[in-house]
């Protein structure tokens, strides 16, 4: 059977407006004599190196690596290429959307309580977080709080929603459940807050850095249960993601 006959069906070739040549960021870009996972590869063009891309058909582009050898590579690889102005690559059928498809992603954030009687606390914590759709996830996260008074850990699962997930500048509703453990100092009053249970919903913006990189900031707020209420706290955080 002929290799053409493993090779995807594909719309006629697209040129693109004008040769744009970009910088390789991932390890390799594997080069492939047809515009089809079922055609060979030929050649590798390797991390730091320079590309043009020439044409596009559904799904992969027409590229000329620096020594002058031409083939076709998966959008999924080109997309994660530089411009000489050290931005993501701008093609067509290629946006950031396609960097935000990737489904696994980790995180980590710092902020700060700012109301109730954890006012002035710091928050660190650390995210792991997996993309059903580029505009739906889920999210666990582990954290720590503490100021002079007061020190703890929670832990809590979020579903994540980012309608918009194609625009560099996102925003993300979140809503999710979980506990917090605190210990206040002997000499100050017991916290109404020890072992709870918590819910939480909250607003978010996710900024497209380039390469694998997102500035996500959030307004959060909790409803703690007590033993005779419950506690609403509010917070605010700012960290970054890396996918994968």
């Amino acid at each position: 059977m002929s290799v053409s006959a493993f090779a995807e069906d594909a719309p006629a070739e697209k040129p693109v407006v004008a040769p744009m040549r970009l910088e390789v960021i991932d390890p390799y870009i594997e080069v492939h004599t047809g515009p089809g996972r079922g055609y060979p590869i030929f050649y590798v063009i390797e991390q730091g190196e320079s590309v043009d891309v020439l044409k596009r058909r559904a799904g992969w582009y027409e590229v000329r690596s620096h020594n002058g050898k031409t083939g076709w590579a998966a959008s999924a690889q080109i997309s994660r290429t530089l411009q000489a102005t050290g931005e993501p690559a701008d093609l067509p059928s290629v946006s950031f959307g396609d960097y935000l498809k990737n489904r696994w992603r980790i995180g980590f954030t710092s902020g700060e309580m700012f109301s109730g009687e954890l006012d002035g606390a710091d928050l660190f914590s650390a995210t792991a977080s997996y993309r059903f759709y580029s505009w739906l996830g889920t999210e666990i996260e582990i954290g720590k709080i503490f100021n002079s008074g007061v020190e703890g850990d929670f832990y809590n699962a979020n579903i994540l929603v980012e309608p918009f997930s194609r625009w560099r500048l996102s925003p993300e509703l979140l809503l999710g459940r979980g506990v917090m453990s605190l210990d206040s100092q002997p000499e100050l009053t017991p916290l109404d807050i020890d072992d709870s249970d918590f819910t939480n919903y909250g607003l978010g913006l996710n900024y497209y850095l380039g390469r694998n990189f997102v500035i996500r900031g959030e307004y959060r707020r909790y409803s703690a249960s007590t033993d005779d209420d419950k506690v609403k706290l509010e917070s605010w955080k700012i960290g970054f993601n890396t996918f994968f």
